[in-house]
């Protein structure tokens, strides 16, 4: 079963302003940033059910960057809509998607 992907305008900002941060870095580590977020959003698509760490809220960890995509899971119309784009490192309560 394939999902649609929906990303939240408060997402797109997030992945960016990510992509920006890290091209200033180095043009290659922006590009990685973006190819890793691209890849996690592919498996997100065919398999979405990952950690629940809010009520409806999922999360799944990028692994070379410390962010995470925060989203919801529609399964009768086999819906991911992305939320956010969360450093792994800012406070909780300052992140917390309502």
């Amino acid at each position: 079963m394939i999902f649609n992907i929906i990303i939240e305008k408060r997402a797109k900002l997030e992945v960016e302003k990510t992509y920006l941060y890290y091209k200033s870095i180095s043009g290659k580590l922006g590009k990685k940033f973006i190819d890793e977020y691209q890849d996690k959003l592919n498996v997100l698509q065919t398999f979405p059910f990952f950690q629940r760490r809010y009520l409806k809220i999922h999360v799944l960890p990028l692994k070379k960057f410390p962010y995470s995509i925060h989203f919801l899971i529609d399964d009768k119309n086999n819906l991911v809509t992305i939320q956010a784009l969360i450093c792994d490192h800012q406070n909780p309560e300052k992140t917390y998607i309502k």
